[in-house]
């Protein structure tokens, strides 16, 4: 296949795929009118970051999961570890937008990665200096993720504690690993 033949057959994809993301993105909310309060609602704007309410932000979730598929360890858990900084960055702007359910979101993916990552840690024989390093963002990201509990109320709030608590037993985990 020749050179110009390969972009013709790329551009026409990239095309199909965003002719259907706009005629899935009508049909959700030709069926479900009332979505816009919920986590699942998108919209378009021009800004330079791309939040989980922008249209755009699933191609940016499947960059963002083939980059750690391909980034071997241990650079894959600074990378997660920078997406956990990202997410819970975008649960700051949501909060300071009064839309506490994207915050919330934002935040449980933010929590994610922090997990994924420090599990990984645990999992794999690494050396202490990796461990403290891995302990360090954690004690951060935690320290952060409970001044934003606060900001929360009723539900949501008590959602956010729990997710604390689940990082506080891997925290002690990947703390006690180091002593060993």
């Amino acid at each position: 296949m020749k050179k110009p033949q390969v972009w013709l057959a790329i551009i026409s994809f990239l095309f199909g795929v965003l002719v259907i993301a706009i005629s899935i993105n009508s049909s959700v909310s030709a069926i479900y009118p009332t979505s816009e309060s919920q986590a699942s609602h998108r919209q378009f704007y021009l800004n330079n970051t791309i939040l989980p309410d922008h249209v755009a932000y699933p191609l940016l979730m499947i960059v963002d999961k083939a980059q750690l598929e391909m980034t071997p360890f241990p650079k894959r858990l600074w990378l997660q570890a920078e997406y956990g900084w990202r997410r819970l960055d975008y649960a700051h702007q949501f909060l300071d937008q009064d839309n506490s359910v994207f915050a919330l979101t934002a935040l449980t993916k933010s929590q994610k990665y922090f997990l994924n990552a420090t599990q990984e840690t645990l999992d794999t024989d690494t050396t202490n200096e990796v461990k403290l390093m891995m302990l360090k963002h954690f004690t951060a990201y935690l320290w952060e993720a409970e001044s934003l509990a606060d900001r929360f109320d009723g539900a949501d709030k008590a959602v956010v504690e729990h997710l604390i608590k689940e990082c506080d037993v891997l925290k002690l985990r990947l703390s006690q690993s180091l002593s060993s």
